[in-house]
């Protein structure tokens, strides 16, 4: 399975960096799932869980808002805070 980078981030710090196969997250118009050579897209995000998608399994995030990022197969997901 194709992986690329991601890294979630709060003010505090990372809580989350690695290659991963997807990352499915709380869009402000709903839902959506970025994977491996997905456009270009700047997103906000509201609060809701972040599903991150590793070749080992699945980890979740619940945040409280924030932006998310992908360019060139690097994700930035810039979160308030992560519960």
């Amino acid at each position: 399975m194709s992986t690329f980078k991601a890294k979630i981030l709060t003010p505090e710090g990372a809580v989350f960096e690695g290659n991963v196969t997807g990352v499915r997250m709380p869009g402000s118009y709903g839902s959506f799932e970025i994977k491996q050579n997905h456009a270009p897209i700047v997103s906000t995000l509201q609060s809701g869980i972040v599903t991150v998608r590793t070749e080992s399994g699945e980890k979740l995030f619940s945040i409280s808002g924030g932006m998310v990022e992908m360019a060139s197969n690097h994700l930035t997901l810039l979160a308030e805070s992560v519960v």
